[in-house]
């Protein structure tokens, strides 16, 4: 065999293992949209699916969860995510946080901070409850309220994520900085720090108190 022919072999056969390990769950090849398509509707809630003793579990199933409480005794919040794409492997695994966004007008360019710190919420949240969060991603979909309107009103099965008229974004969660955040909101919330103003507008747009009474706005 010609050293040529030889090293066509050995590409191809580098290139299929390569091809198995993408299409094997849980190897960490596997990419966020695969993972949505093969999560299945969880039978159980996501409070039972944590406290399994037993492996009632399917090994590398993924499974999806839908509007589920969640709870942080450690860091004193409660929260209700969207989505949650987890699986069993030796341990609970998060594989996805899915945060759902409609803005009236425009589609940002890039995932919102603060969209993005919920979603870490949520992923700390889920991390003190004993899941493993090491290659936990967070995944923003922000599609349009009249187009999500059109397409509740003819009954569309067809996922969000998928849609053409909304944008994706995925981001790493990091712990650290999540608690960063969380830690000078502690500040203003139980050790009577008062909150400082922001300095762009656009934040002060989705500040629950942005009434035009806000004692810490910049205008």
């Amino acid at each position: 065999m010609s050293n040529l022919a030889a090293l066509f072999l050995m590409v191809v056969f580098i290139s299929g293992i390569v091809l198995l390990l993408k299409l094997q769950p849980g190897t960490g090849f596997a990419t966020i949209g695969m993972k949505m398509r093969r999560a299945i509707s969880a039978p159980w809630s996501l409070a039972e699916f944590l406290k399994f003793k037993t492996n009632r579990r399917k090994l590398n199933q993924y499974y999806f969860f839908s509007e589920e409480n969640v709870r942080s005794l450690g860091h004193r919040f409660v929260g209700r995510l969207d989505g949650a794409v987890l699986h069993w492997r030796k341990a609970t695994i998060l594989d996805l946080i899915i945060e759902y966004k409609f803005p009236v007008k425009h589609l940002p360019k890039q995932a919102r901070k603060e969209d993005v710190f919920q979603s870490g919420l949520y992923a700390l949240a889920l991390l003190d409850s004993g899941a493993s969060c090491s290659s936990t991603r967070l995944v923003t979909i922000y599609c349009l309220q009249d187009n999500a309107k059109r397409c509740l009103d003819r009954k569309s099965i067809r996922e969000c994520w998928k849609c053409g008229d909304g944008k994706v974004f995925v981001n790493h969660f990091k712990p650290k900085s999540v608690l960063r955040k969380l830690r000078k909101l502690d500040e203003v919330w139980y050790h009577s720090r008062k909150p400082r103003p922001a300095q762009e507008q656009s934040r002060c747009k989705v500040c629950p108190y942005s009434n035009g009474k806000c004692n810490f706005s910049i205008a």
